[in-house]
C-alpha cells in the first residue's frame, strides 16, 4: 500500500510540475532584443486560454457608448487595461470633455504614450506626465519619432529636445521604426501611380524605396495604408484595404520583402498591432469610415480569433496596443 501511495504521489507531482512548466513557458516574457515567432504551433488549441495564461494585456481607447454622429452627439473616448482574453477590464482615465486616443506602448514594455506622444504613462505605477512626443517609439525606448512637412525627427522623453530632421522626399504617414533602429517604414499617398503606398528609408536618410502593392481585390480600390513592423523588424502587416496581410520585411532585398504575401481573414479595412511574440495580431475592422467597431485578436498560424470587446467601442485603427503581464519579473 505505501509503495502504491508513493507512486500516485509521485505521478501527481509529476503532473503539477508539467501543468507549472507549461504555464511557464506560455507566459510572455517580454525578452529584449524581441524574438518573434507567427508560425509556431498553438500552445492550446483553445485561444482564449492560450492568450489568459500568457498574461498580456492591451491598453485600449474606447467609448462604451455609441453616439448618433448624425444628431452631432459625441463621446470622447477615454484609456482603459484589459486582460488579453478579454477580461478584467479597468479605466485608466475620465476626461468626458477630451477625446484620449492612440496609445503607443515602448518596446522594452515599461512605458507608453496616448494622445500621439503628448502623454507618457508609467506602465507599472500608471503615473502621467506631458512630454509633447511622437506616436512611435525608438527601439531604445528613449526617443519617440515624429514627421511633418520636412522630414521625420527624434524626441528625448526626458529632454524634449528634437533632432535635425531626416529628409524624405515625399510627405510620409504612419511611420514606424525597425528594431535594429536602421529603418523607418511608412506609407505615402498619390505615389507613383497609386492612391497609397508602402515605403521605407534608411535611418540616415537617402532614397525612398518602394515595397510591392497588394494584389488588386475586385471591388476594392488600393488604400493600402498603416504598416506596422513586428516587434523583432522581421515581419510587417498592413491594412490593404480588403484585409489585414503579413509579409517579411528584409531590407537586404531589392524591393524590401520576399514578395510573399499572407492575408488574414480580418474584415474589411483592418490595422493590425503585432504582440510581443509576434504569435498574435490585434486588429479593428470597420464596416464604415469612423464607425466604431470591437477589437479582436487573432493568433497568425491558424488565424483563430476571439473578440476581446463589445460592438462599437473601439474608435479607430490605432486606439489600442500591447503591454506586458502585470507582474512580470523585469519590472
Amino acid at each position: 500500500m505505501k509503495i502504491y501511495l508513493k507512486v500516485v504521489l509521485l505521478f501527481m507531482f509529476g503532473i503539477t510540475i508539467c501543468c507549472g512548466e507549461e504555464s511557464s513557458s506560455i507566459k510572455a516574457k517580454w525578452e529584449m532584443p524581441p524574438s518573434c515567432t507567427p508560425f509556431d504551433p498553438p500552445r492550446i488549441s483553445d485561444l482564449k486560454e492560450e492568450l489568459r495564461k500568457t498574461g498580456y494585456r492591451l491598453v485600449i481607447a474606447i467609448r462604451p457608448e455609441n453616439p448618433d454622429e448624425s444628431k452631432g452627439e459625441s463621446i470622447s473616448r477615454d484609456l482603459y487595461i484589459v486582460n488579453a482574453d478579454g477580461t478584467g477590464l479597468k479605466r485608466l482615465t475620465n476626461t468626458p470633455d477630451k477625446d484620449e486616443t492612440r496609445p503607443r506602448v515602448s518596446p522594452n514594455g515599461k512605458l507608453f504614450t496616448y494622445d500621439a506622444g503628448k502623454y507618457l504613462v508609467d506602465v507599472k505605477t500608471l503615473k502621467t506626465k506631458q512630454i509633447n512626443g511622437g506616436p512611435t517609439w525608438t527601439p531604445d525606448s528613449k526617443r519617440t519619432v515624429n514627421w511633418d512637412g520636412r522630414g521625420i525627427f527624434f524626441i528625448d522623453i526626458e529632454t524634449g529636445e528634437r533632432s535635425q530632421p531626416i529628409p524624405c522626399e515625399q510627405k510620409v504617414g504612419n511611420v514606424d521604426m525597425s528594431s535594429d533602429s536602421k529603418w523607418f517604414i511608412f506609407e505615402i499617398r498619390d505615389y507613383l501611380g497609386k492612391p497609397y503606398t508602402i515605403d521605407f528609408i534608411s535611418s540616415s536618410g537617402g532614397k525612398i524605396r518602394k515595397m510591392p502593392n497588394h494584389p488588386p481585390v475586385k471591388g476594392k480600390g488600393e488604400g493600402e495604408c498603416h504598416p506596422a513592423l513586428s516587434p523583432d523588424g522581421k515581419w510587417m502587416c498592413w491594412n490593404t484595404e480588403a484585409t489585414l496581410a503579413i509579409r517579411k520585411f528584409d531590407p537586404t532585398l531589392p524591393d524590401g520583402t520576399d514578395e510573399k504575401i499572407i492575408d488574414l481573414p480580418c474584415g474589411e479595412d483592418p490595422c493590425g498591432r503585432w504582440s510581443h511574440c509576434g504569435r498574435y495580431i490585434a486588429y479593428v475592422k470597420h464596416k464604415a469610415w469612423r464607425v466604431p467597431d470591437s477589437l479582436y485578436i487573432m493568433r497568425i498560424v491558424d488565424k483563430e480569433t476571439i473578440m476581446i470587446s463589445p460592438e462599437g467601442w473601439v474608435g479607430h485603427h490605432w486606439d489600442y496596443d500591447w503591454l506586458p503581464p502585470e507582474d512580470l519579473e523585469n519590472k
